[in-house]
């Protein structure tokens, strides 16, 4: 797949998390980045679209995937463990498929790669360096006391050495810190006391201290070691957005005058630092080395700032703007000037063109050709770099990190506020964490433009979190979008009558509380000072959500009821509500451009010009109302200017196929019927079933290009994409109303185990470990009675005494329930030539090899274990019937939550290390042993090699055991 013709290239990536040019410009303006600044005049510039949800690991992993994250599989900050039934916070081991580096790595180019998000652990690249995001984290207060976590460096020789170039906020001293807070001069010692402190200003060591480290590593890794690509990821602008943006100036209301006095310059100093060490980076690239600078998203600096964050997980999100920034300078790449339309998704393909690689026909972003001198006439694309073989250097599929590790790094997570503190009941923490993943991964499907998969996934998190509007929400979205009016009515009354019920009840709880009296007022006082400060923590979020519960956003109801009353034609009374909104600016933006579709509607083009130039005015950076004036301006017929609103806002959003249909209708009404077709066959592209498009390109092969051939070949498109369109409005209450399949699908976790008797030829009976696993309460009991009955030695502490959960026994040894947790797996060797009981989360944790006396002698030799495996299969939920009825009978309460993602993982990684390692294993369905014996014994005695009189055997099943489903 290499291109031998490609001269070599270096390309270094930089990514600033949320850096934003509402920022920069004046900074630039001012003197105060100059070396972001020679970068910009040397290069090409543009604003970088993001996509939604706005979710730094799932923004991440599409910049290096080139593909949405329902493709790329992660969904969120924090994901399930499939091993410990917990949570952990999301590491690249949810990627399924291959990043730019993976791709690089197999066509023989060397790559750097530092703090991507998520890059924890590191992937194993025989060409590649890799410190994952796990690197910088600082832990307590002594530097000496701050050890690097297992897979946190790749490869292992580095380890020690990068080790040290971590920067703790230990290290930082008052002339540090003075740069980022100068309002500290002329300070009283009892004024510097406070600020020494207030929390905010250890956040703003910690943001200082690991943006150092990463930036440590990078530079020492880029002198050192060879590299075609270096990647390294900031996310301190990010940081510093978050915590100190509402303080940044002009100063606002709700900012009191010493905050802003102390604070006001966090966010400019964190811009200047910054460049400070885009300026190092630069210096050791060189030249002749491609520069390409980018964020994920933008950050609100402005009067667009939020005054609070939403009350919902990942909450300070909502802070973040839709563009980022996108700089590249190197070797045939033009010189000054702005590109347009670009798109996080698009840095993967044109980094893959910068290397003369094609990109993914999978892959939904584009290469960005207008940063060349000379663009390319013809991209090549191949299917897909999946389905390419090579070194690639990702994961092994059941490749693992420990919980511990997990519940480290999630604690750190909750510090920054993305995600909720996990319930001390895991259960319910795995619920939410999987909702949260379901939720975003609808949001994803809503960006791009799949809503009926949307829908199948917010219809069941509603039903079952009535509560949470923000599902409502979204799926009124879904339904206006679907053209699903009758549902759209009924789902807009059930939010607001929700939400005004939940509002009537927390302003009786307040009421009933009585805050305003001073005896109440006392009482918690003395409460609060005999309170740890984790219980203070959680009675004031207790309290704000309480309060926040009483005051309904009225504004937000008002436009949910405009947007029915529009998508059931009720004009005025949309206007109407619109008209409300006016009062409130965070309403009002919204409600303009749905002002200007409505007067659309009703064919007043003036005032709908005017209510898109209102939206403008408040963000002049906003695709939408663009747009909206294109439209109306074609409706005018002034095709010049419409053709001048569509191109702007495709220049801020490309992935718009409708903007480029109106682009193409009013060139091809000017007579530019080129610009048309290009704008037509870039609509197709994006959106395949587009049927006027279809028309209009055969309106020009007919008329323009005397292409009989083409115009009948767009005529039979035109008559196909209406066909599928037929279809789909056929079929979509039907899929909508089957069963929702969660994130992670049965056929998408569980994989087939295969037999491989060649791993056992020629090895000793005596030597193999037959091994029964499933989950816990599968059946792997009723399993190992039948391997007794065979006449297998069972390996067996019987200090688990039969009950009438297991009437027959639980053939269990203690040891095996240490197999994760202890290094010390000595006794493994005892169960050889015999039968052990190992549940599938600890299957993986089985040694491969082990170290024995050599000639019983004092040397040492490593010889391998030889496993065969009989996995048990069982209806789910058959097994959580069943552990919900042994909890009960041991007088303990079945925690409550869906476990059916957590346990198909278990299953999955059990069997993946199966076929990993070829071991010999076969799959043992569980009515089949109760209710099928004849059928299913002869097949178990073929599997072990062995003959039986299968009479005996059957003699140990007893299938009356089966009936309540909750036995055996």
């Amino acid at each position: 797949m290499k291109n031998a013709t490609t001269p070599g290239r270096k390309v270094l990536l930089i990514g600033w998390d949320a850096a934003d040019w509402k920022v920069i410009k004046p900074l630039i303006a001012q003197g105060k980045m100059p070396h972001l600044k020679k970068l910009v005049e040397a290069g090409v510039s543009a604003n970088l679209a993001t996509l939604q949800p706005v979710l730094s690991p799932m923004l991440w992993s599409s910049v290096a995937t080139g593909k949405r994250p329902y493709k790329h599989g992660v969904y969120g900050f924090s994901e399930p463990d499939p091993v410990t039934n917990s949570i952990r916070p999301v590491t690249n081991l949810s990627r399924k498929t291959k990043a730019i580096w993976n791709i690089l790595n197999q066509e023989e180019k060397s790559t750097i790669t530092v703090g991507w998000w998520p890059s924890n652990p590191a992937e194993p690249l025989s060409r590649g360096v890799m410190v994952s995001n796990d690197y910088q984290t600082a832990h307590g207060n002594d530097r000496k006391k701050w050890p690097l976590k297992p897979g946190t460096i790749h490869p292992e020789r580095l380890k020690e050495r990068l080790a040290d170039l971590r920067f703790h906020l230990s290290e930082l001293n008052e002339d540090d810190l003075f740069p980022f807070l100068p309002g500290l001069e002329g300070m009283t010692q009892e004024e510097l006391d406070k600020v020494s402190k207030d929390r905010r200003v250890h956040s703003l060591m910690k943001i200082i201290a690991d943006c150092t480290s990463i930036h440590s590593a990078a530079t020492a890794l880029m002198q050192n070691e060879s590299w075609d690509l270096c990647s390294v990821y900031y996310d301190a602008i990010d940081h510093f957005g978050h915590a100190f943006m509402k303080y940044h100036p002009p100063q606002r209301p709700q900012v009191d005058d010493w905050d802003y006095r102390v604070y006001n310059y966090c966010v400019e100093a964190g811009y200047r630092y910054h460049d400070m060490m885009l300026g190092s980076l630069l210096d050791l690239a060189g030249e002749d080395t491609t520069v390409v600078l980018m964020s994920d998203h933008g950050f609100h600096p402005d009067d667009l700032r939020l005054s609070a964050i939403p009350r919902e997980p990942a909450g300070p999100a909502a802070e973040h703007r839709q563009f980022g920034i996108f700089v590249a300078r190197g070797p045939g790449l033009k010189k000054g000037g702005n590109v347009y339309g670009a798109n996080l998704l698009d840095i993967c393909p044109t980094l893959l063109q910068l290397f003369g690689l094609p990109a993914g026909e999978d892959m939904d972003g584009k290469v960005l050709l207008d940063i060349f001198e000379e663009p390319a006439q013809e991209i090549e694309r191949l299917p897909s770099w999946d389905a390419v073989d090579g070194d690639h250097g990702m994961h092994p599929s059941d490749k693992q990190i420990s919980a511990a590790d997990s519940k480290a790094a999630l604690e750190q997570l909750v510090a920054l506020g993305y995600i909720e503190e996990p319930d001390e009941d895991q259960s319910v923490a795995l619920e939410k964490t999987v909702r949260e993943l379901d939720y975003n991964l609808a949001q994803a499907y809503i960006d791009g433009g799949l809503y009926t998969e949307a829908v199948a996934i917010l219809e069941r998190l509603y039903k079952k979190w009535p509560m949470e509007h923000r599902f409502g929400f979204k799926l009124t979205a879904c339904y206006q979008n679907l053209n699903q009016t009758d549902k759209l009515r009924g789902l807009v009354t059930t939010v607001i009558e929700r939400r005004l019920k939940e509002a009537r009840d927390a302003l009786e709880e307040l009421k009933g509380l009585r805050l305003d009296e001073d005896e109440t007022q006392k009482l918690e006082a003395e409460q609060l000072e005999q309170m740890s400060e984790k219980e203070k923590n959680v009675w004031k979020r207790e309290r704000v959500e309480l309060i926040a519960k009483s005051r309904p956003n009225l504004f937000s109801l008002r436009y949910l009821e405009a947007q029915v009353d529009f998508s059931e034609g009720n004009y005025e009374g949309a206007l109407y509500k619109l008209a409300q909104l006016d009062s409130d600016f965070g309403a009002r933006r919204r409600a303009l451009c749905l002002r200007g579709e409505v007067y659309q509607r009703q064919r007043r083009w003036d005032e709908s010009r005017l209510a898109f130039e209102e939206a403008l005015a408040v963000d002049e950076e906003s695709p939408a109302p663009l747009l909206g004036m294109a439209r109306t301006e074609l409706a005018r017929k002034n095709h010049t200017r419409a053709v001048a609103h569509a191109r702007a806002s495709l220049e801020l959003l490309f992935f718009q196929p409708k903007a480029h249909y109106i682009h193409g209708l009013a060139n091809y009404r000017l007579g530019n019927w080129l610009a048309a077709e290009k704008a037509f066959l870039q609509c197709v592209r994006q959106a395949p079933l587009f049927s006027a498009a279809y028309r209009m390109l055969g309106e020009i092969a007919r008329w323009y290009r005397h292409d009989p051939e083409a115009a009948v070949f767009f005529k039979n498109k035109v008559r196909e994409s209406r066909k599928e369109l037929k279809r789909i409005r056929e079929e979509k209450q039907r899929v909508l109303e089957q069963e929702i399949q969660p994130v992670h699908s049965h056929e998408e976790m569980l994989c087939p185990l295969a037999p491989h008797p060649a791993s056992l030829d020629g090895i000793s009976s005596e030597e193999i470990i037959t091994v029964v696993s499933g989950l816990p309460r599968s059946g792997t009991s009723l399993m190992m009675q039948v391997l007794e009955a065979i006449g297998f030695d069972i390996f067996t502490d019987s200090n688990r005494s039969a009950d009438e959960s297991n009437e027959k026994g639980y053939f269990e040894h203690d040891k095996v329930t240490s197999l994760m947790s202890d290094n010390n797996k000595a006794w493994v060797a005892d169960s050889r030539g015999r039968c052990i009981k190992v549940v599938a989360p600890l299957l993986s944790s089985l040694p491969l090899k082990m170290v024995f006396a050599k000639n019983e002698g004092t040397d040492k030799i490593i010889r391998p274990l030889h496993y065969r495996v009989l996995f048990i299969e069982r209806d789910l939920q058959e097994i959580v019937d069943s552990q919900s009825t042994m909890l009960e009978r041991m007088g303990k309460v079945a925690a409550g939550g869906e476990f059916s993602k957590a346990y198909l993982q278990q299953v999955h990684h059990a069997k993946q290390w199966c076929a990993k390692h070829c071991i010999h294993a076969m799959s043992v369905p569980h009515y089949d042993l109760v209710h099928a014996p004849d059928e299913i014994l002869p097949q178990i005695l073929s599997f072990l090699g062995l003959e039986a009189d299968i009479d005996d055997i059957r003699a140990v099943i007893d299938p009356s055991l089966h009936r309540s489903r909750n036995q055996i």
